[in-house]
């Protein structure tokens, strides 16, 4: 690529939101070329605890409560890869409060991330970022990912690729990036998954998946599987909604996952970024034939 000039903050601050995403884009490009590796881990792993106590005061201060159902991980010298169920808002501290160990996170289409407090301590914690839409950028972020857990060093990942606003499904397709990095790495997974009731966050950690298999497929359907699982058994603590207030309550249901994003996200944007296959069908697409009806 052509000579990259890296820009300080008081430069970034005069930029567009445009012009600094495709800054870090070119950034992240350069920096793959060059073979420049990752810096600062170790750095990140001792600062952890105190980011931690920061996210908990943030939790306190926003008046929300956090619940640990299960955790069921087991020891491991081997790294970790969590790979969580997506709900949107603040899910992210949630889940690294629930999880407590340090980990890179790995996240796509920061958005004002790039430029707030809270990108900052994303920053500060360990992230591979990129945008979800350039294939060279997921390409990069991919072999970043790898490179961290050669090192040892944990990654939280939400195979989702989006926020679930279905109306009947536990966890939807996932993307096959956390088994591949899996296999490649040697790196356990361990399925978790999360819910928001009001302002009460319910975290269900389930057992380590040790990789044995070169499978990706089978291997990313049981991951799937144990992650709806952990899902299920959020459920179960809590009430049952009654049937006549389902049509109401999925309807709020999505709005408020939407509403929870303080950067403008729309369902289109959800919709772009989910995991699709050809064999997934809309209930838009299921029910077309009736406008054709005379």
């Amino acid at each position: 690529m052509d000579k990259f000039e890296k820009k300080n903050i008081l430069e970034l601050k005069k930029m567009t939101l445009e012009e600094v995403k495709k800054y870090y884009v070119e950034l992240r490009k350069y920096e793959y070329e060059e073979d420049i590796p990752i810096k600062g881990i170790e750095f990140r792993k001792n600062i952890h605890n105190l980011l931690l106590k920061l996210i908990k005061l943030e939790r306190h201060l926003s008046k929300q409560q956090l619940e640990i159902i299960n955790d069921r991980r087991e020891k491991t010298d081997r790294p970790i890869i969590y790979a969580c169920t997506h709900i949107g808002g603040d899910d992210v501290q949630r889940t690294f409060e629930a999880i407590e160990d340090h980990a890179y996170l790995f996240i796509g289409d920061l958005e004002e991330l790039y430029r707030d407090l809270l990108g900052f301590i994303l920053y500060l914690n360990g992230a591979i970022c990129l945008e979800t839409g350039i294939k060279e950028d997921r390409k990069i972020a991919k072999y970043r990912a790898i490179e961290v857990l050669k090192k040892n060093t944990n990654l939280l990942i939400y195979p989702e690729g989006a926020w679930n606003i279905t109306a009947n499904l536990p966890v939807m397709k996932l993307y096959a990036g956390a088994v591949l990095m899996a296999i490649e790495t040697n790196a356990d997974i361990v399925p978790v998954a999360i819910e928001q009731y009001d302002d009460k966050f319910y975290v269900n950690i389930g057992k380590n998946m040790k990789i044995t298999s070169t499978d990706v497929e089978s291997i990313n359907q049981e991951l799937r599987d144990n992650m709806a699982t952990l899902k299920w058994e959020i459920w179960e603590k809590n009430d049952i909604v009654k049937r006549k207030d389902v049509d109401t309550t999925l309807e709020k249901f999505v709005n408020t996952i939407i509403e929870r994003c303080p950067y403008g996200f729309t369902v289109e944007d959800v919709e772009k970024t989910r995991y699709k296959d050809e064999t997934d069908i809309t209930k838009e697409e299921v029910f077309s034939f009736v406008k054709k009806l005379i």
